[in-house]
């Protein structure tokens, strides 16, 4: 059987058919969970359950206004990262957030694993044993470097789709990317570590 396309299944949300949404709630489940800990840190299951929920529901109440101008997964990133930011300063949260990203069904390398580009490089970013200093590091970033890191690395999303979702030019995406991975690495340079990620342009 055909997978549907994302068109089709708002479609048929707006149809009235739940088990289309329920499809795009599987479908993009992944993502905002990892939007969700790129912002507001290593929460519980259950909270991040609880955001995600409320998170879902906005896109529903607002998909008869979904025109198609960018992607449906950009959109639901958008709308993610906005609901995040009010939760956020709602919660009135302060310090370094630590990220995880186990979301039931994401994908099986560790978070380390995937900063650590094996997907596309050959070349660690840093010994096995040190791994987790990259996430130490990542909780010390300005939270606008570390989103638009975690949604160009870890979502791999490309530099349209995190501009598109930030609302942001593409030059500002590329600035803020690169002056993370500076101050990555100058984090990481105190831990006798090296931080590269010179394919993630």
């Amino acid at each position: 059987m055909t997978q549907q396309t994302d068109e089709e299944l708002i479609r048929g949300t707006l149809a009235g058919n739940q088990g289309a949404f329920a499809s795009l709630v599987r479908r993009y489940e992944r993502r905002v969970a990892t939007t969700i800990r790129s912002v507001m840190g290593d929460l519980s299951r259950d909270d991040t359950a609880d955001i995600a929920q409320d998170i879902f529901l906005l896109v529903y109440r607002s998909l008869a206004s979904f025109r198609g101008d960018s992607q449906f997964g950009t959109y639901v990133t958008r709308i993610a990262l906005r609901h995040c930011y009010r939760e956020s300063k709602r919660r009135k949260k302060r310090g370094f957030l630590f990220l995880s990203f186990d979301a039931p069904g994401s994908d099986t390398r560790t978070p380390d694993e995937r900063f650590a580009g094996t997907s596309r490089t050959d070349r660690p970013v840093i010994a096995d044993e040190r791994k987790g200093e990259v996430v130490k590091a990542l909780a010390a970033l300005p939270e606008e470097f570390r989103t638009v890191l975690v949604l160009r690395v870890i979502e791999e999303m490309s530099v349209e789709e995190v501009a598109a979702a930030l609302e942001i030019s593409t030059g500002t995406v590329k600035s803020r990317l690169f002056r993370a991975k500076d101050k990555m690495r100058e984090l990481l340079a105190g831990c006798d570590l090296e931080f590269q990620l010179d394919t993630m342009d």
